[in-house]
């Protein structure tokens, strides 16, 4: 797909004669699932091997550098969601963007289809958006993600109002696997997007020399954007396990009330357990028993109180 002034979707017979043009900026969005894409991967030099390489090992920590040794290109290891067709929320589990960018050529390639990328190439297609070079067109990419990351942040903080607004008013509790859920779900999205916001970090200390004043700026406001996002995620993910707490001290609170129902039952029947048990003995008629009644009554207080003293020893009472 070309960048320059009108965009427009490069036929396949003429990418290569459009790659050889100074001026247009190009986009190639490619399937690694596709045998073609792979057997070209291995001919080109436009990819470097480098990430050849890390495509092939499956590597998927996030990574933004500088390939000095290429023209100065930049590297990119990006997470990106998995684009669900046929569902309005989407899935919120993550694939992996490789990506190469210089002045006038961007190649992403992935295994799946992403939600990021399938959104922006639907926008370039319908003229929603008209970058003037691969650089605002990476912005762009950086901007569509962190929106969604954002909606779906959104989704889950409601959630979590939700089962707050259940626990304060202690008639119902919220069930603990949707609090697992969120938390589980928060802790994976720190684990791959705060690396990546270090490596922004990162970049930004060493920017490629084609990076404008403007584009630096811009990569201020994606990383001051990606630090927000990534704090909502830390605070989400506090919110949900301080919720379990929450929940776990009210199911403790009310398992202690029955207890204690269960233990004045228990002492109000004790008497009158003990009573018809006594009464309800009767030794006249057993063979050798006659007139034991206080033996059995001393032997029965005698018992009691060596598990009194016993429990008494090992501090139990």
């Amino acid at each position: 797909m070309s960048t320059s002034g009108e965009n427009r979707e490069i036929p396949l017979v003429e990418i290569a004669q459009s790659l050889e043009d100074p001026d247009l900026s190009i986009w190639l969005h490619l399937n690694l699932s596709n045998s073609q894409v792979q057997r070209w991967l291995e001919k080109t030099n436009l990819v470097p091997e480098r990430v050849v390489e890390m495509i092939k090992e499956g590597v998927t920590r996030s990574r933004l550098e500088r390939i000095e040794k290429l023209d100065d290109c930049l590297l990119m290891v990006m997470n990106d969601f998995h684009q669900e067709f046929g569902e309005k929320d989407g899935d919120s589990s993550l694939g992996t963007l490789w990506a190469i960018l210089t002045p006038r050529l961007m190649i992403s390639l992935r295994n799946h289809p992403l939600r990021t990328t399938d959104t922006l190439r639907f926008d370039l297609r319908n003229g929603q958006l008209n970058p003037y070079s691969t650089i605002e067109l990476f912005h762009e990419l950086i901007d569509l993600r962190a929106e969604y990351l954002r909606s779906l942040l959104m989704r889950l903080s409601e959630t979590m109002d939700d089962l707050e607004e259940i626990l304060l008013k202690g008639k119902d509790l919220p069930e603990h696997e949707n609090l697992g859920r969120i938390r589980i779900q928060c802790s994976r999205l720190r684990r791959q997007f705060a690396p990546e916001l270090i490596a922004l970090h990162r970049l930004q200390k060493r920017l490629p020399y084609w990076f404008s004043e403007d584009d630096k700026l811009r990569l201020n406001d994606d990383l001051d954007l990606m630090s927000f996002l990534t704090q909502e995620i830390s605070n989400l993910y506090d919110r949900a396990k301080i919720l379990q707490d929450e929940q776990a001290a009210h199911v403790a609170e009310f398992n202690a009330r029955n207890l204690q129902v269960l233990s004045v039952m228990t002492v109000i029947f004790l008497p009158m357990t003990l009573l018809t048990g006594i009464m309800g003995m009767n030794m006249e008629d057993l063979p050798g028993l006659k007139e034991s009644f206080y033996i059995v009554m001393t032997l029965m207080g005698a018992a009691g109180a060596a598990v009194y003293a016993s429990l008494k020893y090992k501090k139990i009472i």
